[in-house]
């Protein structure tokens, strides 16, 4: 009984290394992959990793706290300023109607409509990212898409923390909140004013990693302050992340450790265990549950495309590139995963319709892309194996 976690272990780091190699084979997203492998080897098929054994709980927490530390360092507000009203504008297109179509669907099937409605208003920025490289022949098209996708993150970030959080919350957790965001403002403020981290690290010793040691003491200790508040870990770590990337700057060798040492290891750990806990065999032998799948990947298409494509054409895109950034918007994975991980969390959505949101960010990864290039009459989009989610 003792050693059957280390024979789970054991597997899943071969999983862990083999992910990157089929990534490049099968040419779909090293994420996609894990996903996969974790349902083969989970609950659906194999049933030789347990999703839910308490080591691999614990470990999958951690790599979920640091992915969110990643799509917070992952956004550049600069990118923001340029063409910002049309940014602003295609953006809040892009989540209030896949919200609206969300929320309608869950009232139609009986599921929670603020949850359902939230997680179809996501996207994927590192879907978007190289799908912007293939796609935007001009810069302005390039810039707008991915500022919008930053946009659509931050929100989608928000809405599900106040979705997840608003039943419990009371004043006092109110009060502490608006303190971190105050005192986490003054702390972008003076990053700004003193250059960041750019500056001092020079100054430090080499090989001790400084920056690498400040960034994953940031995280930890601002998701412990979360937790602290009265919210979840996760809400934390993204503002680490927010706040390590303006530190930084431009040190990019930090930042290319810090993403290095989350998707070496933690990050593919988290996937692969939301695989493992995902049960397709329930999902596709239930009527219902095949129904709900169909008007939730409907829905997701055709919020994005109706929320973007007419703003897209009154801002000056002509007709294929409005339709292209819809599609490409429709790619969704982390901030679905993670809300699937906390709406099973906090029991606002049971297995099936966990399994049902890990389903539809598998496809619409593997599909938004090659569509977003198919409507602009170029070749597929392949998404490179060390892109990030």
């Amino acid at each position: 009984m003792g050693s059957e976690w280390l024979i789970e272990m054991a597997i899943v780091v071969v999983l862990i290394l083999a992910a990157p190699a089929i990534s490049r084979l099968a040419r779909i997203p090293v994420i996609v992959v894990e996903l996969l492998m974790g349902i083969a080897v989970g609950r659906s098929l194999l049933g030789v990793v347990a999703g839910d054994a308490p080591w691999l709980s614990t470990m999958a927490l951690i790599g979920f706290i640091y992915l969110m530390f990643v799509v917070g360092l992952e956004i550049e507000v600069a990118l923001l300023r340029s063409h910002l009203g049309k940014v602003m504008l295609i953006s809040l297109g892009s989540f209030l109607v896949s919200f609206a179509l969300g929320y309608l669907v869950a009232l139609t099937f009986h599921l929670p409509p603020l949850f359902i409605g939230v997680a179809l208003s996501t996207t994927s920025m590192g879907v978007v990212l190289p799908t912007v490289k293939e796609v935007a022949y001009r810069e302005e098209l390039g810039h707008v898409l991915l500022g919008s996708a930053i946009v659509v993150d931050i929100l989608s970030m928000f809405a599900l923390a106040y979705v997840i959080e608003a039943p419990v919350v009371g004043p006092m957790t109110t009060i502490l909140l608006l303190l971190a965001l105050t005192l986490f403002t003054l702390l972008v403020f003076i990053a700004r004013k003193v250059g960041g981290l750019g500056r001092l690290l020079p100054l430090c010793r080499p090989g001790y990693y400084i920056g690498v040691r400040l960034s994953l003491a940031l995280i930890f200790t601002f998701a412990i302050m979360a937790e602290f508040i009265g919210v979840h870990a996760i809400i934390g770590s993204f503002f680490a992340g927010l706040i390590v990337s303006e530190l930084l700057g431009d040190v990019e060798e930090v930042i290319e450790r810090l993403l290095s040492f989350g998707y070496g290891f933690f990050i593919p750990i988290f996937f692969i265990a939301v695989g493992a806990r995902t049960d397709l065999i329930s999902l596709i032998s239930n009527l219902k549950n095949l129904e709900v799948f169909a008007a939730l990947f409907t829905a997701g298409y055709i919020g994005k495309i109706a929320g973007i494509t007419p703003i897209s054409r009154l801002l000056g895109f002509n007709k294929a590139e409005s339709l292209s950034m819809g599609f490409a918007m429709s790619a969704r994975l982390s901030l679905i995963v993670a809300a699937a991980e906390l709406g099973l969390e906090f029991g606002l959505i049971n297995l099936d319709v966990y399994s049902t949101l890990v389903l539809l960010a598998i496809l619409s990864v593997i599909l938004s892309p090659s569509l977003s290039k198919h409507v602009l009459g170029k070749p597929t989009v392949v998404i490179p194996a060390e892109e990030l989610p």
